[in-house]
């Protein structure tokens, strides 16, 4: 009776056609990713559920090992949850741990989706975000109001900052579809309207992380198309200078957020730390320090606040006003870089380095969706540098979908060659 059980069920999964499975259930995932945080977690374990079911775990193997990306990845995983063995706060890092599924959608969906699909899943990822900006003006303008956005800060399913992230890599992947020449003019005329209301909206919300990361990618757009050129320089300084021109004079926000920049800056000249960019740079400082004394493996993945808290009880930090003093060891050290330098050291750091480097230089035979990892890689670490966004569940899962769906070329490739 078992037997006959077992045989049963394995004829289920065997009718079951995966391949579709995966598609459908990754273009919800792209389209809610920038709409619902119980989303993002019921569609992750979804994904994880149905790799499981279907199992062939030999193939998958073999195809996982054969991606030095996606073997780097793994390598990074296990250093991560490796240092809990020199972590002494494990409230902290089962907390940063637990957040390790959501890295198994990268190995879930370079294993299973066709690469033809990519372009698919890319425009329900500009669907959802085209569903999350009519909200986001809709609140701006009042027409309703929705959970915590306000018309100040229209930002409605998450905080500024990650919203931030999220709609500069929109935007720069709007222009760079109105500049490429797979697109019809009509199609281009379509784009560059969406291109005009994601940047719009960038501007009206308080998040400057994106507003950076623009910047960088449009600078690294326009060498795209234009190669280190005299034209990509005033291509790209023409857009930059048109688009913050622009947004200073119609946005109060922004206006306001580039007075409060100004601040901040003279601020810290005067060694005074207690603002926005000051504590970010008072990270800095800890940082280093905290560093020097473990500098091969760090400090563990959940000692940073702990060894943040016992840097600035020290006396040369005396001068510090003590909000600084009393909010910096209660959060991270708002940089990715600095973030895993705490925790794992040189070590740390380097894998994630060389992780980086891997993914701007993925053999992608596809030119449009290379020119994409690019603009991706980007937008999305540079937005590391003013925040630790692998800590954030709608920030990982943007790396995930993103980081998965290029990694699916390395493995393509090699089973071409094989």
């Amino acid at each position: 009776m078992y037997l006959c059980d077992k045989t049963d069920s394995n004829s289920i999964v065997e009718r079951i056609n995966f391949e579709k499975l995966y598609f459908h259930t990754t273009l919800v995932f792209a389209f809610i990713l920038p709409l619902s945080r119980a989303g993002i977690s019921i569609l992750t374990a979804l994904l994880i559920l149905l790799w499981f079911i279907e199992s062939d775990f030999k193939r998958k193997y073999r195809e996982i090992i054969s991606s030095r990306l996606l073997t780097l990845i793994l390598i990074f995983l296990a250093y991560n949850i490796s240092s809990f063995l020199w972590s002494s706060n494990l409230d902290i890092a089962i907390n940063i741990v637990e957040k390790i599924p959501y890295w198994v959608v990268i190995f879930v969906l370079a294993t299973s989706i066709k690469k033809e699909s990519i372009q698919s899943i890319v425009t329900a990822f500009l669907l959802g975000m085209f569903i999350s900006e009519i909200i986001a003006y809709g609140v701006f303008f009042e027409l309703w109001t929705f959970k915590n956005a306000t018309p100040a800060n229209p930002t409605p399913f998450m905080m500024h900052i990650d919203y931030s992230v999220y709609m500069a890599f929109s935007s720069i992947l709007l222009l760079h579809r109105v500049f490429s020449k797979e697109y019809t003019l009509k199609e281009k005329i379509v784009l560059f309207l969406f291109f005009l209301t994601v940047t719009g909206n960038l501007f009206l919300s308080i998040g400057r992380t994106g507003q950076v990361a623009l910047v960088a990618g449009i600078i690294v757009m326009s060498i795209i198309h234009f190669r280190l050129s005299l034209k990509s320089f005033f291509i790209s300084f023409f857009l930059i200078f048109t688009i913050f021109t622009s947004a200073y004079n119609i946005s109060d926000s922004f206006e306001k957020r580039v007075s409060l920049a100004y601040s901040d800056i003279e601020k810290i000249s005067n060694m005074n730390f207690n603002s926005s960019w000051g504590i970010r740079v008072a990270y800095w400082i800890t940082s280093y320090n905290i560093f020097k004394q473990n500098p091969i493996i760090g400090v563990g993945i959940g000692d940073y606040m702990d060894k943040t808290k016992e840097e600035l009880e020290r006396e040369k930090y005396s001068h510090l006003h003590q909000n600084v003093k009393t909010f910096m060891p209660k959060y991270h050290p708002h940089n990715q870089y600095l973030l895993i330098l705490l925790q794992l050291g040189i070590i740390g750091i380097l894998l994630f380095l060389y992780i980086i480097y891997k993914i701007f230089t993925l053999s992608i035979e596809d030119k449009e969706i290379k020119e994409l990892s690019i603009l991706f890689g980007t937008i999305f670490f540079v937005s590391c540098i003013p925040e630790s966004l692998l800590l954030k569940q709608f920030t990982i899962a943007l790396f995930v979908l993103f980081i998965g769906l290029f990694s699916i070329f390395s493995i393509s490739k090699i089973e071409q060659n094989s």
